[in-house]
């Protein structure tokens, strides 16, 4: 079996295992909705039980390690080994779940939001010096991703504020609300998602039609 037929393989299952990752987050809510923890305590529906180990463990890492490995084997040569480098941001996640500090770490925080800032400028920097490289709908469609990382970056400034410190709400004088809602993170990280995909697809199809053209 050659790399591309492997890797649309592996990217069909983790679509699936997405699908099925949010159908079972679907029906375990609704159990959860409706019962206490101490009535589902020791059975499949509780929090830490069976279900909860699937929703987790096997269908949301499935679903977020597969696709990308399966579009790195289509997409790269033979003798690469970068595909071993598709799962970092699932372990990131399996990590992070499993990682619970005994307090709080102002550094770590002030060091993730540095990095985050700073690549973000980075990003606009690159885009003025290399600007000219792209024309018509691809360059529209590369300022429609610009716009989507200033998404991105204000999800960041929204989750500092939500988690950051959790003192702040308590500290606060003003009667003014001083910490972010969960929705308004939501709102942020999906219409940065989005964009990020409509300006790779405008960028696509424009390459699609150059090459189609020439």
């Amino acid at each position: 079996m050659n790399r591309q037929k492997l890797g649309m393989i592996l990217f069909w299952i983790g679509i699936v295992s997405i699908v099925f990752w949010q159908g079972l987050t679907w029906a375990h809510a609704q159990i959860l909705r409706t019962h206490t923890a101490e009535e589902l305590r020791g059975t499949f529906y509780a929090v830490d039980g069976v279900v909860g180990f699937f929703r987790y463990q096997i269908a949301a890492g499935l679903g977020m390690s597969l696709p990308i490995i399966g579009v790195f084997l289509y997409t790269t040569k033979k003798r690469s080994y970068l595909w071993l480098l598709a799962p970092l941001g699932a372990t990131m996640t399996g990590v992070g779940m499993m990682w619970q500090p005994a307090q709080q770490m102002p550094a770590l925080f002030g060091m993730g939001g540095t990095v985050i800032l700073l690549s973000y400028l980075g990003l606009l920097w690159m885009w003025t010096r290399n600007y000219t490289a792209y024309q018509g709908v691809a360059k529209t469609g590369k300022m429609i991703q610009l716009m989507g990382y200033s998404f991105l970056l204000s999800t960041g400034l929204l989750l500092c504020s939500y988690i950051g410190d959790p003192n702040l709400l308590a500290l606060t004088t003003s009667g003014l609300p001083t910490v972010t809602s969960a929705e308004s993170i939501n709102i942020s990280l999906a219409l940065g998602m989005l964009l990020l995909f409509v300006g790779q697809y405008m960028v696509a199809k424009n390459s699609k039609k150059a090459t189609a053209i020439s």
